[in-house]
């Protein structure tokens, strides 16, 4: 197109040095030409800026340059998100930004409350809020309403919620602190036991067993859409609840500069050497690591999985299998 449109603008001066070469004939027929070459360039010279800079304007919007919306539209779509799959608690926006990708828009950052068993509990939750015009699919909604448009399930949208509502479950405490009571610290001179905590795994080949859970609470009305209460002990057996041991590791000078693979032997010969004989069920485990030289943290988002059975890890996991 932006060829075209220069090959057009380049014959039409071409003409002009050739009409001017060659004719010279009353002032009159020159204004014509003149008004025709006007007429002609006030056609092809807006086609040209338009051809030229129609893809950046695209980039601009892609990018969010555009966007635009006030607070009280963001917290409607935020109380939609939430209306939309029953979830009766309160939002309060703390703040929003402009979201710089390829989607556009804004980022929500807020927190929902709710009364839960005549306390009330918070966590700490983010929205997409998408505002290109040229996708109409997804334009003044948030990313929820999104997801809830394409069937996705509560605990898949909101996993912050379903967090808190393993979290603050009766005898999940307990169970927490039964683990980490049961952990008797080898005193490994690079490896420091921190505390326990534990995920959620969505990605269970179980999870339909929590689906079924779900929709029990759901019928009795329960708190946070049925993801309260839930058993912690029980969705441990069926690895939807994975507790996760928390260390630092201090790697020593010798060990700074080993390849990611031997790196992981490495890790799993410490987590081996951690768990052997800890008085522990038979289960998947998360460990986290956060990594040290000397009392410099280098990286603290590194989590891998160790299965243990019969008081001793059989296999360490870089990921969720």
């Amino acid at each position: 197109m932006v060829l075209l449109v220069l090959v057009l603008l380049g014959l039409l001066i071409l003409i002009l040095k050739r009409k001017q070469k060659t004719a010279k004939k009353s002032e009159g027929k020159a204004k014509k030409r003149n008004w025709l070459l006007i007429g002609c360039l006030s056609i092809v010279i807006p086609m040209v800026i338009f051809t030229v800079f129609s893809p950046i304007f695209s980039l601009m919007d892609m990018w969010g340059l555009f966007a635009h919306a006030s607070r009280t539209e963001l917290e409607q779509a935020v109380h939609r998100s939430y209306q939309n799959y029953g979830l009766t608690g309160q939002f309060e926006l703390e703040k929003y930004e402009k979201n710089y990708t390829s989607v556009g828009g804004f980022i929500i950052h807020g927190t929902y409350s709710e009364n839960i068993a005549g306390k009330t509990y918070q966590a700490k939750t983010r929205f997409k809020y998408y505002t290109r015009f040229s996708k109409s699919e997804t334009y003044g909604k948030t990313d929820a309403e999104v997801d809830y448009k394409n069937g996705k399930k509560i605990y898949d949208v909101f996993p912050e919620l379903a967090y808190l509502g393993i979290e603050v479950s009766p005898g999940t405490s307990e169970f927490l602190k039964t683990l980490d009571s049961s952990i008797k610290d080898p005193k490994l001179p690079d490896l420091k036991y921190q505390g326990i905590g534990f995920e959620f795994n969505n990605q269970s080949d179980n999870i339909y067993l929590y689906n079924e859970i779900l929709e029990e609470n759901q019928s009795k009305g329960q708190a946070l859409q049925g993801m309260y209460p839930m058993d912690a002990q029980y969705l441990f057996q069926k690895e939807i609840f994975i507790p996760t041991f928390e260390f630092q590791y201090f790697v020593p000078k010798e060990k700074r500069d080993l390849l990611y693979d031997d790196y992981l032997k490495d890790l799993e010969r410490l987590m081996k050497e951690f768990f052997a004989n800890q008085s522990l069920p038979r289960g998947l485990y998360a460990v986290k690591i956060a990594k040290y030289e000397e009392d410099k943290l280098v990286s603290d988002s590194g989590v891998y999985y160790v299965r243990i059975d019969n008081r001793q890890v059989v296999k360490l996991l870089q990921k969720l299998e």
